[in-house]
């Protein structure tokens, strides 16, 4: 998946989790919705390569997890991908 597909990806996931954030009418509907409005903007904003400190933080433990899993070898990052 290219860089561009990625971002396009994350901008409509974003566009309809902030339609689901407006539309909940139960709260703890709408705070899983705002978290993953969260997480999304953060990995756009990596993916966009402007990551904020909480951004690369999120990233590192990401890529911790797929390395456990033994999805990525312990010397990559998906980040090389």
């Amino acid at each position: 998946m290219s860089n561009e597909t990625l971002k396009a990806h994350f901008q409509k996931e974003i566009a309809a989790t902030e339609k689901d954030v407006a539309t909940s009418k139960l709260e703890k509907n709408k705070l899983l919705h705002e978290q993953k409005l969260g997480l999304l903007s953060s990995l756009l904003r990596y993916a966009e390569g402007h990551p904020t400190r909480e951004d690369a933080m999120l990233a590192d433990v990401v890529n911790d997890m797929l390395q456990a899993l033994h999805l990525l070898d312990s010397n990559k990052t998906f980040r090389d991908h």
